[in-house]
């Protein structure tokens, strides 16, 4: 996971971090108000920047994947409904009323 330093009037990015304290301190000590910081957690897949959570057909967090390594074979997880006995006739039970 990093911290970004970034300038509110420009958008760009001023500087990096992996420490998030290290990064609120910077940010304290030396810019002004126009800057905050911003989480930035890595795509599983590819490593980039532009990721957001997934989640598997029953909500389960599967974790930060970009899109393009969601939609490709680099995404090991389902995105169908896992077969159930409820829903298909096999598979294990979602609860426990027999």
């Amino acid at each position: 996971m990093k911290y970004q330093i970034i300038n509110q009037n420009t958008g760009l990015v001023e500087l990096e971090f992996y420490d998030r304290n290290e990064a609120y301190d910077v940010l304290d000590e030396s810019y002004e108000h126009n800057h905050y910081v911003r989480r930035v957690i890595s795509c599983r897949g590819c490593g980039c920047d532009e990721s957001q959570e997934q989640h598997d057909a029953h909500g389960i967090s599967t974790g930060y994947w970009c899109h393009e390594c969601y939609e490709s074979s680099r995404y090991p997880y389902r995105k169908d409904r896992y077969p159930t006995i409820e829903t298909h006739g096999y598979g294990e039970r979602l609860n426990d009323d027999y």
